[in-house]
């Protein structure tokens, strides 16, 4: 019934992100301008010219049809990612599992609303990073490279699971999943007559955007400008550091101010930030036999989350297995992750339909939501290699 809901959904709605993802794919077909302005704005600046490839099936279809046969893929993809909570939790029995399945479906309620309902794909591109994760724990470097290369040359928040899958041993699928995302690409210069230009201009557009260091300040090259709604490490860092413009402050009742340090200076300290975060992980990960649970691929997607430039809220359904994680454990009969899961849905979940507008601001620019990544991301690392730790996919063979 769920599932009928979110395509229904997705198939009636008559605008929403979906509609510039068919003429993306469309343009790629074609061999046109993918980026030139499309309603008035550029199309997809932050998308390289080879995420084309991902909806480009769907644009052969005439638009109400790909609107449900979108709704459909991202349902199946939700299913199929369940199946593969099912089958990787065997010390859970029925009725714990559906404990941990409801568990996660709360907490990732408002993503997986958000993405489904506007076609965003992130449900997608997390099957694609899932089911590499499951193949190269199998022994299938090959399909590993297949499914995570299409998600690195989509949207490529991905990136970080290359070197974890090289820090567990899964060598071959890390050099696979580059070598299948460099024929990704070929295959869409084709379809662009071999013109690179695009693909310059994403990069050199993608390079500026993430390297500013005013992120209040109006992007170049269509990119997105600041929004509440943007809940990466360096807006948080920004918001609770810098100086907040008027237009922005003016939009959260009871405004608390920043510190108000230089932009420049803001940059930095988010830099160090991240910096700390990415090596920290990686460390722990490498940390002897913690390495080879799941909660290692929990823990990257939660920090490509926070080190991403760009982190909508539907973008943070890639969360689903560290909640499922945590879920489990609730499900075993811990106490605590009830009490960080119940906060996380007061603060992070609760929408504006239930909380009003005026409070919807007020959790934005506090950044719960990336307060709750943060502290996902601080679970899973804890918990790597713990006794009893239960992982979120199943590494049913020895790392190649």
């Amino acid at each position: 019934m769920l599932g009928a809901y979110l395509v229904w959904r997705t198939g009636l709605r008559d605008r929403g992100v979906i509609t510039d993802h068919l003429e993306f794919g469309r343009r790629l077909l074609h061999g046109l301008d993918v980026y030139a302005p499309f309603e008035g704005k550029p199309l997809h600046p932050p998308y390289p010219p080879s995420f084309g490839l991902l909806v480009l099936p769907f644009a052969l279809l005439p638009e109400r049809a790909a609107r449900f046969t979108w709704g459909i893929a991202q349902v199946l993809c939700l299913w199929s990612l369940a199946c593969r909570l099912r089958h990787a939790v065997p010390p859970l029995d029925a009725r714990r599992f559906h404990i941990a399945l409801v568990f996660t479906a709360l907490l990732a309620s408002r993503y997986i609303l958000r993405d489904t309902h506007g076609g965003g794909g992130n449900l997608i591109n997390l099957w694609l990073v899932v089911g590499a994760w499951t193949a190269a724990r199998g022994g299938h470097p090959t399909r590993a490279g297949l499914l995570l290369g299409l998600s690195l040359v989509t949207k490529p928040v991905g990136v970080l699971v290359v070197p974890l899958l090289w820090l567990v041993g899964s060598t071959r699928a890390a050099i696979s999943s580059l070598v299948c995302a460099a024929g990704y690409v070929v295959v869409a210069l084709a379809l662009l007559h071999f013109d690179p230009s695009p693909f310059i201009a994403w990069l050199e557009g993608s390079f500026h955007y993430g390297t500013r260091p005013d992120v209040f300040a109006a992007p170049e090259r269509g990119f997105p400008e600041f929004s509440w709604m943007n809940q990466c490490l360096r807006c948080a860092v920004a918001r609770t550091l810098g100086e907040v413009p008027r237009e922005f402050a003016e939009q959260v009742p009871w405004f608390v101010p920043g510190l108000g340090l230089a932009a420049p200076t803001v940059a930095w300290f988010a830099r160090g930030a991240a910096a700390l975060l990415l090596v920290g992980t990686f460390l722990r990960i490498r940390a002897g036999a913690a390495s080879r649970t799941a909660w290692s691929l929990a823990a990257v997607l939660a920090l490509s989350l926070l080190l991403s430039p760009i982190s909508w809220k539907a973008h943070h359904v890639a969360l689903i297995p560290a909640l499922f994680s945590l879920g489990a454990l609730a499900a075993r009969g811990a106490r605590w992750p009830w009490v960080f899961g119940g906060g996380y849905f007061l603060l992070c979940v609760l929408g504006e339909e239930v909380v009003g507008k005026e409070f919807k601001n007020v959790q934005q620019s506090s950044y719960f939501t990336t307060l709750g990544t943060l502290g996902l991301l601080a679970i899973c690392l804890a918990h790597l290699g713990r006794p009893g730790a239960t992982p979120t996919v199943p590494t049913p063979l020895p790392p190649r």
